[in-house]
């Protein structure tokens, strides 16, 4: 395991993209609740959530356990989150949360969101980062957990169906609230930016454990595979480009789903890191060409998702080693030792 300052390194050259060979990190299963506890059924009481329900003192003894997996022999720096799999955005925009004994899931508010503020789960929010910070700042990095984008939180807030309809038929509300999304999601990140600590001179992207010199930014559109490339450009693009400007470095993750986008993702100038996640069920060959545009477009690209050997090498050799970074999903342990393995054997 290399030192922090050696592993520093190692980021500062896949963001200059000067790295010959791409970082790797093998990531303990997909991300869902189970990942963080053994037992979701006595984790949480069944039923409605509200933001006082998620005190930090709730939650000590999970962060004491989730700290005794963030040591791996790579150079990724894992990150502690405020609930990484909480629908903090979603509430803030006036959705129901409920728990179900598995996860929380939002569904659409009763009524109208034009007065949300958000302001109960903001604060929440703070508060947990502000625990975090004390309890754990000095020896682990504090990331930004899974905020949804706007066209996610349009999604949530009207439903999938509902959405694309009130793109066609009431254009300039859905700008409207597309807006007071992005304005809901940033005043997250400003929350994010003020009260977590740094960390070895610099920020951590939570989920994808990147060292940055500078302010970062996690986003996401998963709604956007729903749109064609003109919805996409006249709805989603321009939020999604105010956002990306709010950080110096921004990483935008995304599904072989949205890669029919692409070009005009590309052009969001905000961005440093496009990340693409290889879902199960989806071959590395669908998604290949689209890895190779995001380098040729001169984007830091990292690569997550459950790949065999013969994936890794195809990865390995078609793919340029400059501003890469290849994290592997694992089951086991006998997995995680043979990912590492390949990387090490000549």
């Amino acid at each position: 395991m290399k030192s922090d300052e050696a592993s520093i390194e190692c980021h500062r050259a896949f963001l200059e993209k000067d790295n010959e060979e791409p970082l790797i990190g093998a990531i303990r299963g997909w991300e869902n609740l189970s990942r963080y506890v053994p037992d979701t059924g006595s984790f949480f009481p069944k039923g409605d959530v509200s933001a006082e329900d998620l005190s930090a003192d709730r939650f000590q003894r999970l962060y004491e356990a989730w700290t005794t997996m963030l040591n791996e022999p790579d150079v990724l720096f894992r990150t502690l989150e405020p609930l990484p799999f909480f629908p903090w955005a979603e509430a803030a925009m006036g959705c129901r949360v409920v728990y179900t004994g598995k996860n929380f899931w939002s569904s659409p508010p009763d009524g109208p969101v034009d007065d949300q503020t958000g302001d109960p789960w903001l604060k929440r929010y703070g508060e947990l980062l502000d625990f975090l910070a004390e309890r754990f700042g000095g020896e682990y990095p504090i990331g930004q957990p899974i905020l949804r984008g706007p066209l996610d939180l349009a999604a949530a807030v009207f439903g999938e169906e509902q959405m694309i309809y009130r793109l066609y038929d009431h254009p300039e509300e859905m700008k409207a609230f597309l807006k007071r999304a992005a304005d809901v999601f940033l005043r997250f990140v400003q929350v994010q930016h003020e009260r977590s600590p740094v960390f070895l001179g610099g920020s951590v992207v939570g989920s994808y454990y990147i060292w940055t010199p500078g302010s970062c930014i996690r986003l996401q559109e998963d709604a956007m595979a729903l749109l064609s490339p003109d919805l996409y450009r006249e709805f989603g693009h321009p939020v999604d480009c105010r956002i990306a400007e709010a950080a110096e470095y921004t990483l935008f993750h995304m599904h072989a789903t949205g890669l029919h986008l692409l070009d005009v993702l590309l052009e969001n100038t905000g961005l440093q890191i496009i990340q693409v996640s290889k879902d199960e069920g989806v071959g590395l060959g669908a998604i290949l060409e689209s890895l190779k545009t995001i380098q040729s477009a001169g984007f830091c690209l990292i690569v997550k998702g459950r790949f065999s050997n013969e994936e890794v090498r195809v990865l390995k050799s078609e793919l340029v080693g400059r501003g890469l970074c290849i994290q592997g999903v694992v089951l086991t342990e006998k997995e995680t030792d043979d990912f590492y393995a390949y990387f090490q054997a000549k």
